[in-house]
């Protein structure tokens, strides 16, 4: 038996020596002892040393000997950590039992029997988390398993709180494995369940041991397992008991989310103790100093109120007792409005600190989206108030959580909201407390999109009142009066355009503000602004001002904001073209700016996508820039490719985030859009001998990140489109079979961006290349998609799918004239996802081929009245129809009878008489 093993001690001292100067300050003794770890790590009994050092480290004399007390517990902690990461790190391992783990799934249990030292026992609880998620899930055969679960749980039933603990790691990881058989036809759901509602309903455990089985039970709700619902009568019954009687934070903070959970799955056990629950919520909102809780018990609100369970007529009742409580929440705490007026003298003339820089997430820019010009990545801009409201930290907190809450509830029942809000706020707009006249104005904001039509009356007079905000005294105030007038944009621009200058004037002027957290809400705003002006608008009316602003600041502000400031800039790029004037004010800071920084600062990526704009904007214009802008981009392309293909065989380098990736492939991108066919010779030196930047594509298309593989296949159309379409011909198959990858086996939500540019990608290849022998496959690909019944397919994804279809059947129509694409109600389908392209040329060259399709399939397919009215319908609004005329004409005699019998519009029957005259 494995478990009889016992440790030879010179090991165990050398292991624990290695362990110790693998944490050593000194690079040259860590990088030793790295490296003979890595020996030590082939050897099967590895994982038994690292177990007995964090479990018996404690009473082993040799060690005791060598270290001192703390030095033994951090050593003992380290050997936990390690053996964790070898674990999940080498599942293969455990697979292919290389490891001898049967000590470790004996002893391990030890490191918790000692709950005075929490480092270790935390450490142990880690472990016996990652044993059930690495090898108990596929082994539950293994009796040692249940063993440890019932171990558990009977420390925990004597008081024992790093193993309960442990259990609410195991059950967050590997709930759902609990309900199936384990060893001896077990199933342990049950006895867990049991006990967990054990600890819970008996007041004397800890409330430690009582939170973690609120928590743990959490984690089974969802499941909705059988033996959870013939329970749940008995758990509503102890935590309604729990909610009147126990004051312990932790466990309020559990039930919030118990309540949450149930509201999501069981709505109708809710329902009629919803009085109980929703005052249960307001109180702790009201009361509770740990915010935590409050959060808990607002996000509940927030659930209740955008519930699709729970309906208007249920909700509006609490309407009045909610209202004020989010309105009073909304205010800064104590300690915030202590820090902010400690903090409000101007600062943007200091350098900002690399830690207070948040990570850079690029503003992904795509232009494929249904292959008519909107961004394929829109949804991913919304205006998220949580995340905008100008508060002193980035964490979510109570006060973001009440804007979010007020926000839905405005959006679902607005008058009712703006009834017992305006009052209120109204009262609370002139107050001679900056955090009152703030936290007033931030309400106003987050009631904005819900209640724009009921604010319409008060909107001329509230408007000048919050422009007025903008030369506050205190920095709060102005930062977010500039993000509720930005939320107030839709307004505005829609049928009050007369406030347009009025508003944006100031809020420019606010640009320059001499303190950074003010600049930064003034350029947000800015750029909402821009993003929802019409391309004119902004054109002529402050074009030129923009312009000034940003130019002054490029030399103004300080890193942070600078980030922020790239973004507008891009956003402004894409909105309008860029003249004379905008290259001479813009391009040089940017272009010095880009030149002082080194290719592995992250202020690069929005940088980056900023150019990529411009570029795309400037067009032939930026061609003076294009050599140096290219072979940085692409040296930092092939840098980080490089490096991940090393990284693979060497898991000690460090990859380069993706974003670098990604945002070196749009600048690329941003390039061909720009300069065209004048951009070829950049991408392929001498003629058509370099073919470096393909290589480089086919591994990035091989990315597991979906935004990798959605930035290439944009720019491989582009190439496509504007250059010599016979570049690719030498790869055109590894080409093809990633894009067929892409369409068949990317099924997750977040990635259909890349299916949508890999399938329009493929209608441009198959639109300048005879895809000849690989037709077929292709073909096939396509329609198995575009036909399939057994899953949900986006709306654009099925656009671009069938303006694929029309572009194939260009140069090959009898491979769609089968049975699989040759149907009456696929020909519909197709007709209705076109129908609605704003792209001429896009949806010109889709018809085209569609008709060729129609005209060679054989006659046996009848096309029903309706599907022939969708035809002239799509054929009579944005489609050169000159170019292709003969096909319609083959198309309109073809169909001639049930033509003369269908009632066409005035414009469709001033299509059909082109053909007939």
């Amino acid at each position: 038996m494995g478990s009889t093993w016992k440790p030879a001690e010179d090991y165990v001292l050398q292991l624990a020596t290695l362990l110790q100067n693998c944490m050593s300050p000194n690079p040259e003794v860590r990088n030793n002892a790295m490296e003979a770890m890595e020996n030590f790590q082939l050897q099967p009994e590895f994982f038994n040393y690292l177990c007995y050092i964090l479990i018996e480290g404690e009473s082993n004399e040799v060690l005791k000997q060598h270290y001192s007390p703390q030095d033994l517990q951090n050593n003992r902690a380290t050997a936990g950590m390690l053996l964790k990461n070898s674990m999940l790190g080498e599942n293969n391992i455990i697979k292919n039992n290389s490891h001898d783990l049967e000590y470790v799934k004996s002893n391990i249990i030890h490191g918790l029997y000692n709950s005075n030292n929490n480092l270790v026992s935390n450490v142990t609880g880690i472990v016996i988390t990652t044993l059930f998620s690495t090898y108990y899930r596929q082994h539950r055969d293994d009796p040692t398993g249940l063993q440890i679960l019932y171990q558990l749980l009977e420390l925990t039933s004597n008081g024992n709180e790093p193993s309960i603990k442990a259990l609410s790691k195991i059950m967050e990881d590997s709930a759902q494995f609990f309900q199936l058989d384990w060893s001896g036809n077990a199933k342990p759901m049950e006895t867990l369940l049991d006990s967990f509602f054990k600890f819970i309903s008996d007041p004397s455990f800890s409330p430690v041991i009582r939170s973690e089985s609120v928590k743990c039970i959490n984690t089974v709700i969802p499941l909705q397992t059988q033996s959870f619902i013939v329970r749940l009568d008995k758990f509503l019954e102890i935590i309604f008991q729990l909610a009147q009687n126990d004051e312990n934070d932790l466990v309020r903070a559990q039930i919030c989310i118990s309540f949450s959970f149930l509201l999501e799955f069981r709505p109708d056990k809710l329902v009629a103790h919803l009085d109980g629950i929703v005052q249960f919520m307001l109180h702790l909102i009201a009361n509770v100093n740990e915010e935590k809780v409050a959060i808990e018990a607002c996000e509940f609100l927030h659930a209740f109120a955008t519930s699709p369970n729970i309906p208007e007529h249920i909700l509006q009742p609490y309407v009045k007792d909610i209202i004020p409580i989010l309105l009073s929440k909304m205010v800064y705490n104590e300690e915030s409005i202590i820090l902010l007026e400690a903090s409000n003298d101007d600062d943007a003339f200091l350098e900002d600190k690399d830690e207070d820089i948040k990570p850079i997430a690029p503003r992904i820019v795509k232009k494929k989206e249904a292959g008519n010009g909107d961004d394929a990545d829109d949804n991913n801009e919304d205006d998220e108030d949580e995340d905008e409201d100008g508060d002193v930290d980035t964490q979510w907190n109570l006060r973001k959580c009440s804007a979010a809450t007020l926000d839905v509830m405005t959006n679902i029942l607005p008058h009712q909201v703006m009834d017992i809000a305006f009052p209120f706020l109204r009262e609370h707009l002139g107050s001679d407390r900056w955090f009152i006249r703030e936290a007033t104005i931030l309400a106003l904001g987050a009631m904005a999109e819900g209640g724009m039509k009921y604010f319409n009356d008060g909107l001329p007079a509230l408007i000048p009142f919050l422009v007025e905000q903008l030369n506050d005294k205190w920095a709060p105030v102005r930062k977010m009066a500039c993000w509720t007038l930005s939320r107030f944009s839709p307004w505005i621009l829609q049928d009050h355009t007369e406030f347009l200058m009025p508003v944006l004037e100031p809020i420019i002027n606010t640009l320059l503000d001499k303190k950074k957290d003010a600049q930064e809400a003034a350029i947000s705003s800015v750029a909402v602004f821009i993003e929802n002006c019409d391309s004119e608008l902004v054109e002529t009316l402050f074009y030129s001002q923009l312009l000034t602003s940003f130019d002054k600041c490029l030399k103004y502000y300080k890193k942070k904001n600078l980030i922020i400031l790239y973004d507008a800039i891009g956003r402004f790029a894409e909105k309008c073209e860029l003249d004379e004037t905008a290259m001479q004010i813009i391009l040089p800071p940017l272009i010095g700016k880009w030149a002082l920084l080194s290719d592995s600062d992250k202020e690069l990526w929005p940088l980056l996508e900023c150019l990529s704009c411009v570029a795309s904007s400037l067009g032939e214009r930026f061609m003076p820039m294009a050599p140096e802008v290219y072979n940085r981009a692409f040296r930092i392309l092939c840098h980080c490719v490089e490096l991940e293909t090393k990284s693979h065989q060497d898991p000690t380098i460090v990859v380069p985030e993706k974003d670098f990736i990604i945002t070196s492939l749009d600048l690329i991108d941003g390039l061909v859009q720009g300069l065209g066919a004048q951009s070829q010779d950049l991408l392929f030196p001498q003629g058509t001998k370099d073919l470096t930047i393909l290589k480089i594509m086919l591994e990035c298309l091989q990315d597991s990140v979906h935004e990798v593989r959605q930035s290439c296949f944009a720019l491989l159309g582009d190439i496509v489109y504007f250059f010599n379409s016979e570049l690719i011909i030498g790869n055109l198959e590894e080409f093809l079979k990633l894009i067929g990858t892409e369409i068949m086996h990317n099924d997750d939500s977040d990635g259909v961006p890349a299916v949508i540019n890999a399938i329009w990608a493929l209608g441009l290849i198959s639109e300048r290349i005879d895809l000849n022998t690989y037709i077929i496959d292709m073909s096939r690909i396509v329609l198995d998609l575009f036909t399939t019944t057994t899953q949900i397919v986006d709306s654009s994804v099925m656009e671009n799918l069938s303006v694929t279809i029309g572009k194939m059947g260009l140069t090959h129509p009898e491979v769609f004239s089968s049975a699989a694409f040759s149907s009456d109600s696929n020909w519909n389908k197709w007709c209705l996802c076109v129908n609605a392209l704003a792209d001429v040329e896009e949806k010109s060259s889709a018809y085209m081929g569609f008709l060729k399709i129609i005209n060679v399939t054989h006659t046996g397919t009848a096309m029903s009245n309706d599907t022939i009215k969708k035809v002239v319908s799509g054929l009579s609004n944005n489609v050169e129809a000159n170019v292709f005329a003969q096909d319609i004409y083959t198309f309109l005699m073809n169909h001639s009878a049930q033509i003369s019998n269908i009632n066409f519009t005035p414009d469709e029957i001033s299509f059909l008489q082109q053909f007939t005259n």
